[in-house]
């Protein structure tokens, strides 16, 4: 996890999270949902629809989406600050 020092606008973290949603809830592909993460500046941790995990140290945020290898929909995901996530790792 790296952080940067610099405090995150809590708003603008809140607007990032809910585009993220957006992006993973309208993807209809991991693969539409991996260019919209990227397109928002996101970087990959695990580049894997089985398990991906996605960072941005932007707005302190992680991305985990698990894709269902067999039908490939959405199974679950999470879109997390880093404060949320302190003890994950």
């Amino acid at each position: 996890m790296r952080n940067t020092g610099i405090l995150v606008d809590r708003e603008e973290q809140e607007a990032m999270r809910g585009r993220v949603r957006e992006i993973i809830t309208g993807g209809a592909t991991y693969g539409e949902i991996r260019d919209g993460l990227r397109n928002l500046g996101f970087w990959a941790k695990e580049d894997k629809p089985a398990l991906a995990i996605w960072e941005s140290s932007d707005y302190e945020l992680f991305v985990m989406v698990h894709i269902n290898p067999e039908s490939g929909r959405l199974r679950d995901y999470e879109v997390k600050t880093f404060e949320e996530m302190e003890g994950y790792e």
